[in-house]
């Protein structure tokens, strides 16, 4: 019997038994099936067609759980309420386009569901992940688990190059497989780079080469534009934080060397299209900017939207090939969820950010650190999102709401320390007492 097949169904077992009585091993469990999806993972011994719901399953228990211990505790849900309500306001539009406007009201269900799901669980995530100890195995969950993906797909190129450019992996094509894979990159370079458990370093390290490799041969040319801007941004942090420059200039130089030794002619004549006049671009990177247009079009013409993904079911109408995508996250989002839900969508991810930027800016997250490199790692990540998005209208791959909702934890928890220690004018702060102080920093709890 497969080591995939022991592996899925001992995890959900465990998910579901634990998820009852400690629905935080189930929401990591839920996490990592979020990322793996062992049916595409392990296809040849799980049909993706007609196994379980592994994932649901998971949910299921650990809501029963959450439920059981009261629902856990909402009091640091102030400190990120905006990017939330965008979350909400982005899913709830889509539920009202989906129930009142679609054209095709069940397709826009059908696509909706997930989005409700990844809500759920973010509230879920809030109220019960409230620890550092839990939001850093949060993170090495999410780690590990994209170090194995990469290392399976390129196991699945070993035994059939074209597999992933033609059929995709996990319901999403070539150009999903690449955004999963470039925003996969800072997270394991910047957990190597922290970790404490000398044999993690080299997993992230092998994992994040692989999760290169893998850009290259979906021959995504958002993918592969991505994953530069991600190089060049890992590259100056590096350069900037880490104290040895010159290990940092070698690990650039062969990293560079490596991955131009790695791509093939046909890697290179893809990107360059994307620079390319109209003339030269080829058929694929010309449909791109019929796919811009007729989006923003449906955008001015459906400004509530048509209802999720059911641009694809108009797509004619605007000059395009039947059920054609519009390859952009936001006019796609735009298009299907109209403006509100925009708005929404982009309140949630930028907002974000923008908490991330100023959480990193705090004295806390200073002499904390571990805090810093969080932030730092997903923003990275997720300007790697944003490039491949110009490109690519994947607005249900999990990876990125993952993300930022293990970044909006930590910004939670670093301002509730701070605010603690505000209120703590004689006591001690347990998790400051851990770290040293740093010189020039006034004001904190001395350790």
């Amino acid at each position: 019997m497969e080591v995939g097949y022991i592996f899925t169904y001992t995890a959900t077992a465990v998910g579901v038994a634990c998820g009852w009585f400690a629905p935080m091993v189930g929401l990591f469990i839920y996490y990592m099936f979020a990322i793996l999806r062992p049916p595409y993972t392990w296809f040849w011994i799980l049909d993706p067609y007609s196994s379980p719901r592994f994932s649901r399953f998971v949910a299921i228990s650990t809501i029963v759980g959450w439920t059981l211990i009261g629902f856990g505790n909402w009091d640091r849900l102030r400190f990120i309420r905006w990017p939330m309500i965008g979350m909400c306001i982005y899913v709830g539009w889509g539920a009202l386009a989906a129930q009142f406007w679609a054209i095709d009201s069940t397709r826009a269900w059908i696509f909706l569901d997930p989005q409700w799901k990844i809500l759920l669980m973010m509230f879920i995530t809030i109220s019960i992940v409230r620890e550092a100890k839990h939001i850093k195995a949060l993170a090495w969950v999410v780690t590990l688990t994209l170090c194995f993906l990469a290392y399976n797909f390129n196991d699945i190129y070993m035994q059939n190059n074209l597999y992933i450019w033609l059929r995709g992996w996990g319901g999403v094509d070539n150009n999903g497989v690449a955004m999963f894979m470039v925003m996969s990159v800072p997270v394991m370079f910047f957990m190597g780079i922290h970790a404490r458990v000398w044999w993690l370093k080299p997993v992230c390290l092998a994992g994040m080469l692989l999760a290169c490799h893998v850009v290259l041969f979906t021959y995504s040319r958002g993918g592969q534009l991505g994953l530069i801007m991600v190089g060049i941004l890992i590259f100056i942090i590096a350069l900037i934080k880490l104290p040895n420059k010159i290990i940092t200039m070698g690990i650039a130089i062969i990293a560079v060397v490596v991955t131009l030794e790695l791509s093939g002619e046909l890697v290179r004549q893809r990107f360059a299209s994307i620079f390319f006049d109209k003339e030269q671009r080829d058929e694929s990177a010309e449909s791109r900017f019929h796919t811009w247009r007729a989006g923003w079009k449906a955008m001015k013409q459906n400004p509530m939207g048509l209802g999720p993904r059911n641009f694809n079911v108009v797509s004619r109408q605007y000059g395009l090939a039947g059920n054609k995508s519009v390859h952009n996250l936001f006019l796609q989002t735009g298009a299907d969820y109209g403006f509100p839900g925009l708005f929404g969508m982009c309140l949630f991810y930028f907002g974000t950010m923008w908490k991330l930027w100023q959480m990193m800016r705090t004295r806390i997250s200073k002499r904390m650190r571990w805090p810093q490199y969080m932030a730092t790692m997903i923003l990275v990540s997720m300007g790697g999102m944003m490039i491949c998005s110009t490109f690519i209208g994947m607005e249900s791959v999990e990876i990125g709401f993952i993300l930022c909702i293990l970044g909006l934890v930590t910004c939670s928890h670093v301002h509730s320390i701070a605010e603690a220690q505000k209120l703590a004018s004689t006591s001690t702060i347990p998790e400051l007492e851990e770290v040293r102080r740093p010189e020039g920093i006034p004001g904190l709890v001395p350790a």
